[in-house]
């Protein structure tokens, strides 16, 4: 980690996020997460077909799964499952560090059979968006293994993903899974129109976020009307669509304001602002830091 510097993912237009794997040829993900190095302390909402495990080592945060607000803090976590809509934030803006484990369930996709009857019923389970972590037995069994998954990767000098470990651990969380969630009522999940909708406004937002975008462009690429664009924005994001547009194109706009002499002005129309000082304005409302300091402290 580089100081308090804004972390910055890697997003497809349908804001599926490409993850950086530990390795690219094996599809996991072991990570010690700070939220200070989110913009605004608050992830990116995002979705991919990963289970995502997240454990509070330190403070606390609150976790938006489909719009959906669950409190996260110190010793317990949340498994986000395939597919599902979701982002980490702090309200007060204040520090949260925590474990972040992701395991692709093409893992486990070698034997046709035992994916279809054994891994589906809970990665593709309707009922079980997500799923918090602590208090039972059997989920405080999956934070301990998700704990003891990181101690073995830390331990690594050269940082290399503990194969055998991590197999060991995915097999034995989705045995977990399986056992005590219902897989008999399993239903394949199907993403409700409102999502589609959702993340098809998003997509139109990173094609465009460059231009003047209005409502009505937004409702109309989301097949809705503004009334309803605006509904789901505030039901899923919990923020307004000219909200989110202005803090999507914040984040754009840091690859240029700290690896370019680009000036403000020209940053700010690159990216979409109608101008240098509403630029700066807006990033001092949600970084609470001007660009120019930002860019001193980070060079």
């Amino acid at each position: 980690m580089n100081g308090n510097r804004i972390y910055c993912s890697t997003f497809n237009l349908d804001f599926s996020e490409t993850i950086a794997y530990n390795n690219p040829l094996f599809p996991t993900l072991i990570n010690y997460g700070m939220l200070s190095s989110y913009p605004d302390y608050a992830g990116v909402p995002h979705w991919h077909k990963d289970l995502e495990f997240i454990i509070i080592k330190k403070g606390h945060m609150t976790y938006n799964v489909n719009g959906e607000l669950i409190p996260l803090t110190e010793g317990n976590g949340i498994m986000v499952n395939s597919r599902q809509l979701h982002y980490g934030f702090s309200p007060e803006h204040k520090e949260c560090e925590f474990i972040c484990v992701l395991f692709s369930p093409e893992l486990l996709s070698g034997n046709e059979w035992f994916y279809h009857n054994y891994v589906e019923p809970v990665t593709e389970n309707s009922l079980y968006p997500y799923l918090y972590l602590g208090g039972e037995a059997w989920k405080n069994d999956i934070l301990g293994k998700i704990d003891t998954l990181y101690a073995a990767y830390a331990a690594q000098e050269e940082q290399e993903p503990p194969y055998f470990v991590l197999l060991d651990v995915f097999l034995t969380v989705m045995k977990l899974l399986y056992d005590n969630l219902d897989v008999n009522a399993y239903d394949t999940a199907k993403e409700s129109n409102e999502l589609a909708s959702l993340r098809s406004m998003i997509t139109y937002i990173e094609e465009h976020f460059a231009q003047r975008i209005t409502l009505d462009n937004l409702a109309f690429s989301g097949a809705c009307c503004k009334s309803r664009c605006s509904l789901l924005f505030k039901k899923y994001l919990r923020e307004t669509p000219m909200t989110y547009i202005a803090k999507l194109r914040l984040r754009k706009s840091l690859v240029a304001l700290l690896d370019s002499d680009k000036s403000i002005a020209d940053i700010a129309y690159e990216y979409g602002f109608c101008g240098a000082s509403y630029y700066c304005e807006t990033f001092q409302k949600y970084y609470s830091i001007s660009p120019l300091k930002y860019r001193k402290t980070q060079s």
